[in-house]
Order: structure tokens, then sequence, then C-alpha cells
């Protein structure tokens, strides 16, 4: 009598087809669920550029005004010199606005009379604070939970405040410097920034000082307030020099009010990726999204000389996310848009500026 034999198993051949196939199912899947969690991620990225401006015309309808960036330009300048940055409006945007964001304890933890990062360590608890709403989740960045690295600069402070301060992947556009013919080659122009033009520098809406509804005459849907500078660290360095002020140091002495030199002194940058630091505002330059390397340091916390060139690369002080094609901007309205890093320079010039009277076609970006 003859049996039958069952077979019990694959054969190799069936194995490796039927393994080709999945893998062919999750090339394809994989960039599907790539883009859904970056669809979810500029979703969150918008909404907390949401919740900023919520909380920036809650502070400007109690106050009739806007809060000043931190940083500000001084235009009282000889004919055919560049102006000159300046810090002297104490703390900066972020740390102002944070009682209209539902972050009252942080807020109310705040000596507004001295520098964030005062060698007393006064204000270390609530600055090392890390805020949700000031950072993108689509950022790339070392992981550090939110904080920066321990800063060298704050060795001598007491063990329990040895600790990081909160990053921010957002800052107020306080100036640009874009020419206003996209020419290149001008004044202050370099290969990172061919666009800019210092003699044709223009404020934006948060910039030196109070904003008043009434002074943004280009109108505040055609105005950025703040912007994407998404994921910088203590990797970076800025192109201005810190203060730390000894124990009972006047907040800001006369002297220093229209120098770039106040901070924690001894030739040491600005920590300009905290949401504390006033220099978290920037000027506009160029491109969005910056296609030049490299944009930071190597190590954390690079002493001088400093790599001159990479300021203004990529994320350093310029308009930068890690969204696809460009990034979320917050204009004075409260409305949010998400600008191609392919608009055209002088567009983006007249986004920044709060009153150059450019006249802007809603289908220009």
């Amino acid at each position: 009598m003859n049996t039958i034999r069952r077979r019990l198993a694959f054969t190799l051949i069936e194995l490796l087809v039927v393994i080709a196939i999945i893998a062919v199912l999750i090339g394809l899947l994989l960039p599907a669920v790539q883009k859904v969690r970056e669809a979810a991620a500029r979703t969150s990225c918008q909404n907390n550029l949401k919740q900023i401006a919520l909380a920036a015309h809650n502070y400007e309808s109690a106050n009739g005004c806007f809060p000043p960036s931190g940083q500000g330009t001084n235009f009282a300048v000889p004919a055919g010199t560049a102006p000159v940055t300046v810090f002297v409006d104490g703390l900066g945007f972020m740390p102002r606005i944070l009682a209209q964001m539902e972050q009252t304890q942080v807020y109310n933890a705040i000596n507004f009379d001295l520098p964030y990062h005062h060698i007393s360590g006064s204000n270390k608890t609530a600055f090392g604070t890390v805020i949700a709403s000031f950072l993108c989740p689509s950022s790339i960045r070392e992981s550090t939970g939110g904080r920066d690295n321990l800063d060298p600069a704050e060795a001598s402070l007491p063990a329990n405040l040895r600790f990081g301060y909160g990053l921010q992947d957002y800052g107020a556009t306080t100036t640009t410097n874009i020419d206003p013919l996209g020419r290149t080659g001008q004044t202050g122009s370099t290969a990172v920034t061919p666009f800019r033009n210092n003699l044709a520098m223009s404020e934006g809406l948060l910039k030196l000082g109070a904003t008043r509804l009434a002074d943004c005459t280009d109108g505040l849907s055609n105005t950025i307030s703040v912007a994407e500078d998404a994921g910088r660290d203590s990797r970076y360095v800025a192109n201005v020099e810190t203060t730390f002020f000894p124990p009972n140091t006047p907040t800001y002495p006369a002297g220093h009010l229209n120098t770039q030199t106040f901070g924690y002194g001894g030739n040491t940058a600005r920590r300009f990726w905290r949401w504390a630091e006033p220099d978290g505002a920037f000027t506009v330059s160029g491109v969005i999204n910056n296609k030049f390397r490299p944009m930071s340091e190597v190590n954390h916390y690079q002493a001088p000389p400093w790599r001159a060139q990479n300021n203004n690369a990529g994320n350093n002080d310029e308009i930068f996310s890690f969204h696809p094609g460009g990034a979320n901007v917050l204009m004075g309205d409260g409305s949010v848009r998400f600008l191609k890093e392919s608009l055209n320079v002088i567009t983006l010039r007249g986004l920044v500026t709060l009153a150059g009277s450019e006249v802007i076609s809603s289908d220009s970006y």
C-alpha cells in the first residue's frame, strides 16, 4: 500500500521568497511611517508657536506692548557705519512671557534684576527648567534631556546648582540685514551669508525696547515675530561675548550699555541656545535652512580662537529647522506659517521688517 508523505516545513527557496516579500513591504512602509511621524512633529511644533503667540498677545494686552527680544540694535552710528548689536533690555522675550504660558511658578522664581547666569546662582533653578513648548520634536541635538551640558564657567557653583540650562528651538527675529535688492558681496557678506548687507539693517517686530501694535506698519499678518532656529546646544559658538557678573554688581553697568562685551567675561561667547539668553533672538542674514557647514564646533563650550566661518551656517543663528523643505515661523498676528527654504531672500527680508513698506503678495511665500 502506498503512503502519502506530508511536507511539514517550507523549502529554503520558499523561505527566501517570503523574507524578500517582507523586506519589500517594510521598505514601502517605513517611509510612510516616517512621513506620518514628521507630520505629527511638525504639527506639534506649530502648536508650540501658537502657545508662544497667545502668550505674547496676552502680554501685549496686559502691558500695551510686546516684550523686547533681548538682543537689539543701536542705529545711532556715524553715516556709512554699520549699526551695532546691543543687549541693554535685560532678560529677553522668552522669560518675559512665561506667566502667560502657564509657567507662573518658573516666572515667579526669576529675579529680573539679575542676569540669568548671575554668579550667585540666584536664577539657576528657574532657568534650568525645561519648557516643553520651547522645544521642537523634530529637532536633532545631543540627548541631554532638554538642558545643555554643565557650563565650565559655573564650576564654582554649589553642587545642587551644577546642572544645565533649558534649551530652546525658537528665537525672535529681531532684525534683518539681507540686502534689499538681493545683492551679494555687500558690507559684511561672507561665504556663509552672501546676501548680508550690514549697512541695510532693519528692525523686526520684536526688537530693542517695547514694540506697540501701531509700530508695525507692515501689518502683523505680514511680519514674522518668532522663527525656528532648532537644534543648537553647547557645541555652538555665538559671535558676541557675555559677562558673568559677580554678586551685588549693578545689573547693567553704564559702561557696558552699548558694547557687545558683557556676560560671563573673559572672552566667553554668549550661550544663545538657552531660552534664558537674550542672544537667543537673532538677525536674519540669509536663506532658510542654510546648507553651509560646519554649523558647530566639535567640542562643547569651545574656547577662542573660534571658527569664524560657522557663524550663521545651518542653524547657527539663522532660520533653520529639521522639517523637510522649510521652517515654521510665527507671524505677528499669531498665525503660524511654513516657509519653504526656496523662498526668495528679498521676500524673506520683507517678512522680517516691521516697517519696511515692502509690498508682498500672499502667493510669494
